[in-house]
């Protein structure tokens, strides 16, 4: 993402919690590999739920906001239905991608990066997985569990500054925006993969760079994602709208 230096993340290699989310990150690659009807979601989630107890990172939530649990809840069962609604629409392996990008801004918005170090491990053992020729099951089911580990890291690194945790959180907005979109205007063709990175790729910098950082009040950081959202997932749909 804009704004990350890369040495930040050649140091984030040679990290304890990082390594611990690669190496259980190549056992969710193998199994993905090898048992082809899971989800590459479902897997990544119980991936990164094992990393994190693994690491003994698996605890923090009394720090959190009040509403923070309540956020992840919500969030994950919107993204559910929007990798549901999408899967009709996009290509499967572009959703993987969609949700790497959101491990990404996370671990590049939040204050305290120790779990999401772990995340990032696991998301870089498991990318492969997501070579479109390989086609393996993203499932939509398993973006609860998915979104549901992810949410725990954010509301959890990100208790130091709360409005980090929106910006973190509101990372799923274009695909939730789209889903909404995509559903009302019913389109007759997929849209191009590279598309739906690229508006996920512009939501995650708006989002992490912009309604994530100290300077912005909650209500302001909110307004921002939203429409950041509204913006990214509209353009996404509106170019998918039927031909008169």
């Amino acid at each position: 993402m804009l704004g990350m230096n890369p040495l930040t993340l050649l140091e984030l290699l040679g990290q304890p919690e990082f390594q611990t989310g690669f190496v259980t990150g190549i056992v969710g690659l193998l199994l993905v590999l090898l048992l082809r009807w899971v989800g590459w979601l479902l897997v990544w989630g119980v991936a990164a739920f094992g990393a994190l107890a693994w690491a003994g990172l698996l605890r923090g939530t009394e720090a959190a906001p009040e509403w923070g649990l309540v956020a992840v809840a919500v969030t994950a069962i919107a993204a559910a239905i929007a990798v549901y609604v999408l899967l009709r629409q996009v290509p499967a392996w572009s959703m993987g991608i969609a949700f790497a990008l959101w491990v990404l801004g996370v671990w590049g918005t939040v204050p305290d990066t120790e779990r999401a170090a772990v995340t990032m491990g696991v998301t870089a053992a498991m990318l492969p997985a997501l070579w479109p020729a390989l086609r393996v099951r993203i499932g939509w089911e398993g973006a609860v569990v998915a979104v549901a580990a992810l949410g725990f890291v954010a509301i959890t690194d990100g208790s130091a500054r709360p409005v980090s945790i929106i910006g973190a959180l509101g990372m799923a907005g274009m695909p939730v925006a789209a889903a909404a979109a995509l559903h009302w205007l019913r389109p007759s063709r997929q849209q191009s993969a590279w598309w739906f990175v690229g508006a996920q790729v512009a939501h995650v910098i708006v989002s992490g760079r912009v309604a994530g950082q100290q300077m912005m009040q909650p209500e302001g950081a909110l307004v921002v994602v939203i429409l950041s959202a509204l913006l990214t997932g509209g353009w996404l749909a509106w170019g998918l709208r039927p031909s008169p």
